[in-house]
């Protein structure tokens, strides 16, 4: 009788234990399973929803070693987009879904890793989140960017610099942007910013940029042939766009990149 209790009690156990490993299998892949092969396609990845004291939390953290992409990735996944803290854990994404987390990891380091100055030398300067605002000018759209305004509403009198270092990989006129200029950063990130009154130099494309080099000035360029200007108010419009799995054009929301770089001004005098 003792040893069938005892039997018992051995295979009790071992039910316990693997009905333990089945729950956490189970919980582990159900929390992977946020993750896609194209999230970095989603709205909730575009918004970029990032508070500023938790990027300089894992920008400080990643000075001490640890990995900066991983922290940011792994605490967006494991915050579903909108984290309040971070949340290192990647273990289930590399186990069930390491090529999708990697993918993801590259997109977040090319909106993320490469930041230094906000484009404006300035303190002055107001934005808000517009993304996705109706816009009517071409024909129905959405806006993908973010607009940024100086207290001197003058054409010209702003310079805007390179928020990272990068290469130049378009100038030049667009009907919708103006006299824009599109930078390349070194994780992949395309920085656009648009609707310039001028440009600093004859910038050519292939050329190299250093994180805080004029770029141009702060102009109301654009809405139709080359040269157009004072259609809105003077402004300057930064995009930020990722390549997609099918290795397509896609915009994110600028806002929350410029509020974790608001004060990292680069000195300039007027």
């Amino acid at each position: 009788m003792q040893k069938i209790k005892g039997g018992f009690i051995i295979l009790g156990g071992f039910f316990l234990l693997a009905a333990a490993s089945l729950l956490l299998l189970i919980t582990t892949r159900s929390k992977a399973s946020i993750l896609k092969t194209d999230t970095c396609m989603s709205e909730e990845f575009r918004r970029q929803q990032l508070p500023a004291k938790l990027y300089e939390e894992i920008k400080r953290n990643s000075g001490k070693g640890e990995d900066f992409g991983d922290l940011l990735t792994a605490s967006m996944l494991n915050g579903k987009f909108t984290p309040k803290s971070i949340q290192p854990d990647k273990s289930p994404y590399i186990r069930y879904k390491k090529e999708a987390y990697l993918f993801l990891k590259d997109c977040y380091e090319a909106i993320w890793a490469d930041l230094i100055y906000f484009p404006i030398p300035a303190s002055n300067i107001t934005f808000e989140n517009g993304w996705m605002a109706p816009r009517e000018y071409g024909g129905e759209r959405f806006h993908e960017g973010t607009d940024l305004f100086g207290s001197v509403a003058e054409a010209g009198y702003y310079p805007v610099v390179s928020m990272t270092d990068g290469t130049v990989e378009q100038i030049g006129w667009l009907p919708l942007g103006g006299y824009r200029i599109g930078i390349r950063s070194p994780h992949g990130g395309y920085f656009y910013y648009a609707h310039l009154s001028e440009y600093e130099k004859a910038f050519q494309t292939g050329e190299k940029v250093t994180a805080g080099e004029i770029l141009g000035y702060m102009g109301n360029t654009g809405y139709g042939p080359q040269g157009t200007q004072g259609k809105f108010p003077v402004h300057l419009h930064l995009g930020i766009y990722i390549d997609s799995p099918a290795k397509e054009e896609i915009s994110v929301n600028p806002y929350w990149v410029l509020k974790a770089v608001e004060k990292k001004i680069r000195n300039y005098s007027y």
